[in-house]
């Protein structure tokens, strides 16, 4: 039997290397510690972003809000102030330890219920302007909307005459008394049957008529569209 023979050895002339005795050497990793530095600032620092939030969050504070729908030119009561907890983001609000300073302010505008009040929302002192002057009505269910009649809503005012007869203004009865009035207040007549007292705000030059016609009884009013801008209004609107 021939000798039997021997594995070749790597590196042989003529014959293929084992793939496994080459090996392509492995990049040396570059240290850089600033980076790693940096890194770590950056960890730390959204950690204690989070934990400040979560502390904000949880810093909340008493504030005013209306109790319910506070209507333009409409006078405040304690009564129509609630008191909410909120958190305090640095928004315009009002501390309910301020309660007293708006007790017998007026609404600037219309305040629809559970708003966070601000200071711009409501007047000191009188919110009807030096050129205006409030007139109260006593209107029949015919002489006035189906719909009652609410503050804020935007009338316009009409001469009428029940009988067929003249006006106590001399003017016939479809006269335009008031173009756009703006109703500052509204509500039931407990001294007549059926009637809904309004009061709106005049001019001062057109005050005179208008009363003289709202005491025969000769007066009507329609509303008009919200938009309307009445000639005078309140202050602040």
């Amino acid at each position: 039997m021939p000798p039997t023979a021997a594995p070749p050895r790597a590196g042989v002339p003529g014959r293929a290397p084992d793939p496994g005795s080459r090996r392509v050497p492995a990049p040396t990793r570059e240290r850089r510690p600033a980076l790693l530095a940096l890194g770590l600032v950056l960890v730390v620092g959204g950690a204690l972003g989070s934990a400040l939030v979560v502390h904000r969050s949880g810093d909340r504070v008493d504030v005013l809000v209306a109790r319910h729908d506070i209507a333009p030119g409409e006078r405040v009561d304690a009564d129509d102030l609630g008191v909410a907890r909120v958190a305090a983001d640095g928004a315009a609000v009002v501390p309910s330890a301020a309660l007293g300073n708006f007790v017998g302010t007026y609404a600037t505008g219309r305040i629809p219920a559970d708003t966070l009040l601000n200071r711009t929302m409501f007047l000191a002192g009188d919110a009807v302007p030096a050129d205006a002057a409030v007139v109260g009505l006593v209107l029949a269910p015919e002489q006035r909307p189906t719909e009652p009649l609410r503050s804020g809503d935007v009338v316009r005012a009409f001469l009428v005459s029940a009988d067929g007869s003249g006006t106590v203004t001399g003017e016939p009865a479809g006269t335009v008394l008031l173009s756009a009035a703006r109703v500052v207040a509204a509500g039931a007549d407990s001294a007549s049957s059926g009637g809904d007292t309004v009061s709106l705000l005049v001019p001062t030059a057109q005050a005179a008529g208008v009363v003289a016609a709202a005491s025969a009884g000769q007066v009507a009013v329609a509303r008009v569209a919200d938009g309307t801008a009445p000639p005078v209004d309140l202050e602040g609107r």
